[in-house]
C-alpha cells in the first residue's frame, strides 16, 4: 500500500481506502467517529494536539458544551487500540492534550 491510502505509527496501521485499523494482526473494530479521530492523530504523530485542534478537525464545530466529548473518545480509542499491548501509542500530554507516537 502507499503512504496516500495507509497511515503507520508503531505496529498499528489504518488502511484509509478500506476503512480498516489494526495492531499487529489485530483488526480494530472502529466507528465513523473514532476513526476520524484516530486519523487526525494519525497525520501528525509525535505532535501534541490539543482538545480544541482536535474538536476544530474531527467534529467540526463549536463543542464547548459537550467539552469531555474529545476525553471520552480517546478513551474509547485507548480501549480499542492500546488495550492488551505492553506500549501505549496514545499518550496524554498535561494540560495540552494527546498525541500518538510509537
Amino acid at each position: 500500500l502507499t503512504e496516500m491510502t495507509q497511515l503507520k505509527v508503531g505496529d498499528l496501521a489504518l488502511d484509509l481506502t478500506r476503512h480498516e485499523a489494526r495492531r499487529g494482526e489485530r483488526v480494530i473494530e472502529l466507528t465513523a467517529k473514532e476513526f476520524a479521530l484516530l486519523e487526525y492523530l494519525m497525520r501528525h504523530p509525535g505532535q501534541a494536539l490539543t482538545r480544541t485542534q482536535i474538536l476544530d478537525h474531527v467534529w467540526r464545530y463549536d463543542a464547548d458544551a459537550i467539552s469531555n466529548v474529545v476525553d471520552i473518545y480517546i478513551h474509547y480509542l485507548r480501549d480499542k487500540i492500546d488495550r492488551g499491548f505492553q506500549h501505549p501509542l496514545i499518550k496524554t500530554i498535561r494540560g495540552v492534550g494527546y498525541r500518538i507516537a510509537a
